[in-house]
């Protein structure tokens, strides 16, 4: 399949088989082989024999694009772009894949203009029996608008050969890397081209990609895709087994270290890797995804992966999972209403994860004292904050950026650390954190965690592993903030760094080389705000904003503020998600702005901004929607027989309107349109 790699971006968007029954499996045929060449004889008559033929034998990978146009023009419609964009932006596409398929003899820009861009593209991978490497057989296929048109444009630079009729190989003055076939085709398209790696492979998928694909019912879905793992399983399932009996012995071979400790850590993960591959080589089905795009929801997107048993570890926690979904919790609408993401969980069993986590303890703690590094009681401390406190209960998560100062409060020339502390507003903003259980067990991991991190003994080797313990941050408790109330912590990092000089090189006087620089100093904090079953954690650059954040998601705050008063949520409110929220274009765009108007100040920057660079900052502050629309992402879980978990992901119209407005100013930049 090497040839079919680099045609990815379209094998990731195409689709399967549409639904429905399908013709019994059939091996191939035999002298579906190599194919020799011979004089070209191209037939004129249309009258090929273009019936349905059997789906081929052990189908692991079948994808499907069903009307790659209509896809493409409601994505530009999405985004504001005109068609004519769209449909110029296809053609280059489809040039640059088939350049990467047939030989360079052949002009592939004249060749794209024959390609049926509203016929279906397929993709199949299927197991060869044949094979003595168990190497598969792969092929994709094209509609053409016409087979005569197609072979005018082929024939300009490669020679036709006639394999079967209706089918001919097509050679070139020079060699690719792929065989690639013209073939008669049944269904919309008249004609497709066909390319595998080898002859082999379209010979042997070709009629079913030419005579019975294009003729099936279409797709309700712009893309589907599947990657099937039972016939692998099938095949090779016992082989890997066996090979996988093996992986306790290959760790210690090669991972251990001679500490008994870590050893037996060792052996006991690498043996409870090989019981969950092994199981999951008996629960695996299948893995889908599927692309859906209209003018309205514009571009859903879904990801899934289906089980048939119940005996591997994901099957559980997926089925544990499924118990737990629902709405978004309470907790999840006393967020900032301003928050540029915002996301929830409904928990997780502990149980699922304590065998992990305790053998990970112990192989961190063997290995500390095969090194010498602290004494008995430093490892074990530093050991036991991988005994993470996994929320049992809902927790959510925040994010979003500090309102920006006043301009008259900009003026004049930064600081250094002023600049420096602009980025980090818009690198770091505002991170909230809330879990639905008492605050008391978090705060102790907190200060666990702090102490263990200023542990002499733990820091006395790094110098040994070329680290430079004054070169860390420093991270202290430091007093809490009375607006926290009774139950909390406060923790500040800072980090100190030398100014760089820009004449270390170049001219730099003997006494200014001996200056001492001038530092950089960056603070962060991370507050901890406990309420008698809440918790909240707050972390972040800017100290004030952070505390006007927690006093927004405080018990009892006016819900103005929060979630709940934020349109465009409802389906949060009415679904059934494991996990689930919304993300926008901020976290992008806000960076991108505020590093460029950092930069574009007088003297914060050793070289003028480029004008390509302030074109772009202008049209990211002009986005139409200001990088605030929605982009919802939930996952569903299904337990049972058969558990299933999906992801998915909606591109609201807002978002599209947004990189729509990104792209057409970059083509203006490049001159390719007109302002």
């Amino acid at each position: 399949m090497r040839t079919l790699l680099p045609i990815a971006p379209l094998v990731l968007m195409a689709g399967s088989l549409a639904c429905g029954p399908s013709p019994a499996p059939v091996a191939p045929t035999a002298g579906q082989g190599e194919v020799k060449a011979g004089p070209a004889q191209v037939a004129t008559s249309p009258a090929f024999d273009l019936s349905p033929v059997a789906e081929p034998a052990d189908i692991v990978g079948v994808l499907r694009w069903s009307n790659p146009a209509a896809t493409l023009s409601s994505i530009a419609t999405c985004a504001g772009l005109p068609p004519a964009l769209a449909e110029t932006g296809a053609q280059a596409f489809s040039s640059g894949v088939l350049s990467e398929l047939v030989s360079p003899s052949i002009d592939t820009d004249q060749l794209a203009t024959v390609l049926a861009l509203d016929a279906p593209v397929h993709l199949i991978v299927a197991l060869d029996d044949s094979s003595k490497r168990g190497k598969p057989v792969a092929a994709v296929s094209f509609g053409l608008t016409s087979l005569e048109r197609a072979r005018g444009a082929l024939e300009a630079g490669a020679a036709l050969t006639e394999v079967k009729p209706g089918m001919w190989k097509i050679g070139g003055k020079e060699p690719s890397s792929s065989s690639c076939f013209l073939a008669a085709s049944a269904g919309s398209a008249p004609a497709r081209l066909l390319c595998g790696d080898r002859d082999r492979d379209v010979t042997t998928l070709g009629p079913y990609l030419a005579r019975t694909l294009p003729t099936l019912a279409p797709e309700a879905r712009d893309l589907h895709g599947e990657v099937r793992f039972v016939p692998l399983s099938t095949k090779f399932g016992g082989m890997a087994k066996q090979q996988l009996g093996g992986l306790p012995i290959l760790a210690q071979s090669q991972l251990s270290i001679g500490q008994p400790q870590f050893d037996r850590a060792l052996t006991d993960a690498a043996t409870s890797v090989q019981q969950e591959l092994e199981a999951l080589i008996n629960d695996a089905s299948k893995a889908v995804v599927d692309l859906q795009v209209d003018n309205q929801s514009c571009v859903n997107f879904t990801a899934a992966l289906e089980l048939r048993g119940q005996s591997s570890w994901v099957a559980k926690t997926m089925a544990d999972r499924a118990k737990r979904a629902g709405a978004a919790p309470a907790l999840y609408w006393r967020a900032p209403k301003d928050s540029a993401g915002a996301f929830f969980d409904h928990g997780y069993d502990p149980a699922h994860y304590g065998g992990i986590l305790k053998t990970l303890r112990e192989m961190l703690e063997g290995w500390l004292e095969k090194e010498k590094i602290g004494k008995p009681a430093d490892r074990k401390a530093l050991a036991d904050l991988l005994a993470l406190p996994i929320n049992q209960g809902p927790s959510v998560s925040a994010h979003g950026y500090p309102d920006a100062p006043p301009a008259a409060a900009q003026a004049g020339k930064p600081t250094p650390n002023e600049a420096l502390d602009k980025m980090m507003g818009g690198f770091v903003g505002w991170n909230l954190l809330g879990f639905e259980e008492a605050p008391d067990a978090l705060i102790k991991y907190v200060k666990n965690a702090v102490t263990a991190y200023n542990t002499p003994g733990l820091r006395k080797r790094l110098p040994e592993i070329d680290i430079d313990p004054k070169d860390l941050p420093t991270v202290k408790a430091v007093q809490a903030p009375k607006e926290l109330g009774k139950t909390s912590l406060a923790v500040e990092i800072q980090i100190v760094r030398d100014l760089p000089r820009l004449d270390d090189d170049a001219g730099s006087t003997p006494a200014a080389k001996g200056k001492q620089r001038p530092k950089l100093t960056m603070t962060l904090h991370l507050l901890v705000m406990g309420e008698e079953k809440t918790t909240w954690v707050a972390f972040g650059h800017d100290k004030g904003d952070l505390l006007r954040r927690l006093a927004t998601v405080k018990a009892g705050a006016p819900a103005a503020a929060t979630l709940a008063s934020r349109p465009g949520l409802e389906k949060l409110k009415t679904g059934k998600f494991a996990w689930g929220g919304f993300s926008t274009l901020a976290p992008i765009t806000r960076t991108f702005q505020n590093v460029l108007s950092t930069l574009d100040q007088p003297g914060a920057a050793p070289v003028a901004l480029p004008q390509e660079a302030r074109i772009f900052g202008e049209a990211l502050a002009k986005l139409p929607h200001k990088g605030e629309g929605l982009m919802f992402v939930t996952t569903q879980q299904q337990g049972g027989a058969a558990p299933r978990a999906e992801i998915s992901i909606n591109v609201s119209k807002p978002v599209l309107e947004d990189i729509g407005a990104l792209v057409a100013a970059g083509l203006r930049m490049a001159g390719i349109t007109k302002p």
